[in-house]
This record gives structure tokens, C-alpha cells and sequence, in this order.
């Protein structure tokens, strides 16, 4: 668990999700619905531990890497430079910082939760519509438009811009990876809690496992004061490349990061980033 401070009670803007067990009064229906979960709790288990992919990401001149293997997600940044590991099935994310020879670890759903109430407690506050920006990021809205013949989805709105070249994504490995961007959301949230626009990129993402597609570029412009007379915009762009199959090198870098997580010591969130931050310092 984490605090939450009124700092980040004015910025944080992420929806209540509400689950509902629909109780059923005939016991056979009630038995026929436990079956029914478990055998496809075991196929999507298996599902997850067959599916594997590189993806190499550039955003501006920074490059990284996503790798899928036997349901977990490793995503690392440069040769050397900070490692993410999410296991899906604890909902766990595990920090890693290789020169630094350390190690965290966050609880996912915990974060999600916090958030979501965050969100929440903001959109319910009256005045919180006084910041128009962070009330967008709170609860986005985009024109869409999309052009099946390019793959360019374009989305509009009188504070950030998006403009999303697009290829079809539907086997498996679509709905895993498009949750891990989720949880990777919520994580920069946890971890950066002035990124509001990661609050409109959940909403991005909704958008993209709707239509069954992977973004392979991605431009946004964010106008902070809107779209108003010759306001000029911030830019930012990134690409991104699929490779449904890991090779040899891409499956030694993941035993390496089970390695470091063997021999790194653990240590609390709060000293994690604290030392991360002296180390960018320096």
C-alpha cells in the first residue's frame, strides 16, 4: 500500500471499476458456471504460457524492449538499463535496476485500486472541472476516425492529439499485450504521479484492443492551455515493431533477469526510487 497525498488526489484520475457476482439460486446452474470458469481458467493458462513476441520500441532516441515468455512480460530499456518484469498471474511488477544491483517490487492490482479511487474521489469533487486539463485526462473523450485503408486511426480533442498507424491484431497475443499496456499505465501513475496523460493513453489503449489493432507508430501532440488561436503543442512519437517469435539472444537476456532477481538484494519501493533518482543526478 501506498499513501495518498492531496497532491495526488488533484491529479490522479482513473475510473472505479465495479465488479458484480451475478448469484444464481438453482445449484445446478451454479455448478455448471464453476465448471465452465475452470476449464477456461486452465485454457487461457495454458493459452498465456504458449504465447511469446519481441516487440522493440523507439520513443524519441530512446530505445527498449518488450518480451512475452511463458506468461510473463520483460521489458527493458538499452543493454543495461532498467528492467520491468510483470507476472499476469500475481499481478505483480518486479523492478530491477542493474547497476545499481537492486531490486522492488509493486503490488499491480493494489495500484490500480488506488488509482481507480483516486479518479474517483476527483471526478466526484465540484471543483474539480477548474483544471479543464487534468478534468480531460480524468475522463477522455476523443473524435475518432479511422482509415481502413491506411491503418491510421486519428484521434481529436481540444487537448491532446493522437495519430496512430495501425496493423490487425487478433491472435492471443493481442488481448495479453494489450492488458500489459494497462498495467504499464498504471505503473508510470504509481511510480510519476504528475504523467496525467497516462490517464488518456488507458483510453488510447481501449480504443486499439476495440478495433483488434497494434499500434506500429504513434504521434501525440498536447496542447496544456488547448487548442486555442495559434497555441503551439508539445510532440512526441514513437514506433514500435512486432516479432511473434523470441530468438536465442532474446531468451538468454530474459535467464539473465531471472538471474538478477536471484542475486539482487530487495529493498522498499520508496529507498528504490530515491536512488534511482540520485543515480539520473549525477
Amino acid at each position: 500500500m501506498f499513501p495518498i497525498s492531496p497532491k495526488e488526489m488533484n491529479l490522479l484520475r482513473l475510473d472505479l471499476c465495479l465488479y458484480r457476482n451475478d448469484t444464481k439460486k438453482d445449484s445446478t446452474m451454479k455448478t455448471l458456471h464453476f465448471t465452465l470458469f475452470v476449464l477456461t481458467v486452465f485454457f487461457l493458462s495454458s493459452m498465456s504460457a504458449a504465447v511469446e513476441f519481441r516487440i522493440d520500441n523507439k520513443v524519441r532516441e530512446v530505445k527498449s524492449t518488450v518480451f512475452l515468455l511463458e506468461g510473463k512480460f520483460y521489458s527493458m530499456i538499452g543493454d543495461n538499463g532498467e528492467i520491468v518484469e510483470f507476472d499476469e498471474e500475481k499481478k505483480m511488477f518486479t523492478l530491477i535496476e542493474p547497476t545499481l544491483r537492486m531490486q522492488t517490487q509493486i503490488d499491480a492490482e493494489d495500484t490500480r485500486k488506488r488509482i481507480e479511487i483516486l479518479r474517483e474521489s476527483v471526478l466526484n469533487d465540484p471543483n474539480a472541472k477548474t483544471d479543464s486539463f487534468c478534468y480531460f485526462a480524468c475522463k477522455p473523450a476523443f473524435a475518432s476516425e479511422f482509415d481502413a485503408a491506411s491503418g491510421t486511426l486519428v484521434l481529436q480533442s481540444n487537448w491532446i492529439d493522437y495519430e496512430i498507424k495501425t496493423v490487425p491484431f487478433t491472435d492471443p497475443a493481442a488481448v495479453m499485450y494489450h492488458d500489459f499496456c494497462d498495467w504499464v499505465c498504471y505503473l508510470n501513475l504509481r511510480l510519476n504521479p504528475y504523467s496525467s496523460q497516462m490517464l488518456t493513453r488507458l483510453e488510447v489503449n481501449r480504443l486499439l484492443r476495440a478495433e483488434q489493432k497494434f499500434a506500429v507508430s504513434v504521434s501525440e501532440s498536447i496542447y496544456v492551455s488547448g487548442k486555442q488561436g495559434f497555441s503551439k503543442s508539445s510532440q512526441a512519437s514513437s514506433s514500435h515493431e512486432l516479432v511473434r517469435r523470441l530468438g536465442d539472444a532474446d531468451r538468454k537476456r530474459i535467464e539473465q533477469v531471472q538471474e538478477f532477481k536471484r542475486t539482487f538484494p530487495k529493498v522498499p519501493v520508496n529507498e528504490y526510487q530515491k536512488r534511482v533518482a540520485e543515480k539520473l543526478t549525477k
